[in-house]
């Protein structure tokens, strides 16, 4: 269930014009209301380059059962709209335990990963060399779905993601615009059916992230923005119902170089 809780918290990142710097923050509660932890997401996009940084940890109930603390980080290029993932780094304590991931994507689509300490069992089936070059990191991902949903304004597209070994899709349908009023940000949002499809490097006992039933994820349309920034997730667990929800947003707009303008 971690993989897919991670899968639908990184979601918070943007790219507009010229070139977007966004620190969002959001609170994460079971049940409705019970404290779960924090989020955070800093992100450097520019119309052919980002750099994203997102800190977990978790809080309240949830260190009751596995105190987590987790940095991710993620840079690549942008081209005519495509994301392309270029590192990322995953440094994670949990349960007393540590797991570091470093990947890279080579030009030729290769991927070169360290992980320690390394898996001693890799899912069946194990993710292919092929299923590795179609995907994104998690962090990328996300980027590359802000970007289709504020340059669409569409719930649509399935994501390819790797996360040094469990291959999924990450799926958007529906889609309805509503208004929104929270966490700093007023203004319309997309709200979207999201959904985490297993596909490999899953084992028999990861059957709770093989069924994960689909959540929904809420854009925020941002003026004079081409990226879409995560506001709202909300995702069914088997104790209850979590909902991630916008804490503050800030956001800087480089319109040109030199020039900086920040808007609330």
């Amino acid at each position: 269930m971690r993989a897919a809780l991670l899968a639908f918290f990184f979601c918070a990142i943007a790219t507009p014009a010229a070139a977007d710097r966004f620190a969002l923050t959001y609170d994460g509660a079971g049940l409705g209301f019970v404290p779960l932890g924090s989020l955070s997401v800093d992100a450097d996009v520019s119309e052919d380059t980002y750099q994203v940084r997102a800190t977990l940890r978790s809080g309240g109930l949830l260190n009751l059962f596995e105190r987590t603390n987790l940095i991710a980080e993620s840079s690549g290029v942008i081209h005519n709209g495509a994301v392309r993932w270029r590192s990322y780094s995953l440094d994670h304590h949990y349960s007393r335990k540590h797991r570091t991931i470093n990947m890279t994507a080579g030009e030729d689509g290769a991927i070169v990963s360290v992980i320690e300490p390394n898996y001693r069992l890799w899912g069946e089936p194990p993710t292919s060399e092929e299923q590795r070059r179609r995907s994104r990191d998690p962090v990328s991902s996300m980027v590359a779905m802000s970007i289709d949903v504020g340059e669409t304004h569409r719930c649509a597209g399935s994501y390819a993601t790797f996360d040094g070994r469990f291959h999924y899709l990450l799926e958007l349908a529906g889609g309805d615009i509503d208004r929104y009023d929270g966490g700093g940000y007023r203004g319309p949002v997309l709200k979207c059916s999201l959904a985490y499809v297993a596909v490999a490097g899953f084992e028999q006992r990861d059957a709770g992230r093989r069924r994960v039933p689909h959540g929904e994820v809420w854009f925020a349309l941002v003026p004079d923005s081409r990226f879409a920034p995560v506001v709202h997730i909300e995702t069914p667990l088997s104790a209850g119902g979590a909902v991630i929800r916008l804490a503050s947003f800030r956001r800087a707009q480089v319109d040109v170089p030199g020039e900086v303008a920040t808007a609330p």
